[in-house]
C-alpha cells in the first residue's frame, strides 16, 4: 500500500464520503476480479454513496415528519369507509402535482372513520418519494404559533414551516374559538396559500366552521383559500374505535 492509498480513508473522511470510505477496498477487489474499467469502478462507488445519502435523507425526513406509527396505506380498510377509494389515494400519491402547486387535501367525516389514517398514509407516501412532511394536531400547532405571535416571532415561525412542502393538520375542529387562535390559524392558511400544501382533517363541515374563527368574514376568507383547487374527501362509515370496542365486548 503506497502513501496515497494509505491516506485515502482519511481524505474520504474529510470529504464526508462515508460510504465510499467503507466500500472502496471491497469494491476494488471485485473490480480487479471482474476486470472492470476504471470509470465503471468510479461509477459504482458514486452510486453507493448516492444511495446511502438518499436512504439517510429519507430516514431523516421520516423522523422529522412525526407521523403516527402504523398508519400506512397498506393497513387501511377501504371496504369499511365510503366516499374514498384506494385508487383515488394512490393517484394523489403518484401524481404529486398538487404538492408542486401548493394545493390542499381536506378530509371530512365523523370521529373514528379513518380521516387521520388516510392523511398519514398520504404523508408516509410523500416522505418515501422525498417530500418533506410535518404532522401535528391542529391545536398543538396553533398554540405554538400563538406563543410565537406573543413573542413577536410569528413570521419567523411561519417561515420555518416553509421547509415542509406539506403540513398535516389533524382534527382542526378541536381548535378553540378565541381571537388569538383564530388569528394565527388564518395567518397560517393565508401564508401557505398557493405556495405550500395542507392536508387537513375535520369532523366539522364548512357550515360549522364559524365555530373555529372569530367572525364570518375570516371564516369565509379561510375556506375560500383552502378550497381553491383543493381535493375534498368526505369519509363516511362506522367509527373504527366504536366497532373495535363492540367486538371486544362480544
Amino acid at each position: 500500500m503506497n502513501n496515497t492509498t494509505a491516506s485515502l480513508p482519511l481524505m474520504l473522511k474529510q470529504l464526508r464520503l462515508a460510504s465510499i470510505k467503507d466500500h472502496w477496498q471491497s469494491l476494488a477487489r471485485k473490480a480487479v476480479k471482474e476486470h472492470w474499467d476504471p470509470d465503471q469502478y468510479l461509477a459504482e462507488l458514486c452510486n453507493i454513496e448516492l444511495s446511502s445519502r438518499e436512504d439517510k435523507r429519507l430516514q431523516r425526513y421520516l423522523k422529522e415528519a412525526c407521523l403516527p406509527a402504523g398508519k400506512q396505506l397498506s393497513s387501511f380498510d377501504f371496504n369499511a369507509v365510503a366516499g374514498v377509494t384506494k385508487q383515488h389515494i394512490n393517484q394523489l400519491t403518484n401524481d404529486q402535482s398538487w404538492v408542486k402547486h401548493g394545493h390542499n387535501i381536506l378530509l371530512f367525516g365523523a370521529s373514528g372513520v379513518g380521516k387521520t389514517h388516510l392523511a398519514c398514509s398520504l404523508g408516509y407516501a410523500l416522505v418515501e418519494s422525498g417530500v418533506r412532511v410535518k404532522f401535528a394536531s391542529a391545536s398543538a400547532l396553533v398554540q405554538m404559533l400563538q406563543r410565537a405571535k406573543s413573542e413577536l416571532k410569528l413570521t419567523e415561525a411561519l417561515v420555518k414551516l416553509d421547509k415542509y412542502a406539506v403540513l398535516v393538520l389533524d382534527d382542526i375542529g378541536y381548535i378553540r374559538k378565541t381571537e388569538q387562535e383564530s388569528s394565527v390559524l388564518f395567518e397560517l392558511i393565508a401564508y401557505r396559500y398557493e405556495r405550500c400544501s395542507l392536508i387537513i382533517t375535520s369532523n366539522q363541515t364548512f357550515e360549522d366552521w364559524d365555530q373555529l374563527f372569530d367572525d364570518t368574514v375570516m371564516t369565509v376568507a379561510a375556506i375560500d383559500r383552502l378550497v381553491h383547487r383543493a381535493t375534498i374527501i368526505q369519509c363516511q362509515g362506522e367509527s373504527y374505535r366504536r366497532k373495535s370496542s363492540m367486538q371486544k365486548q362480544e
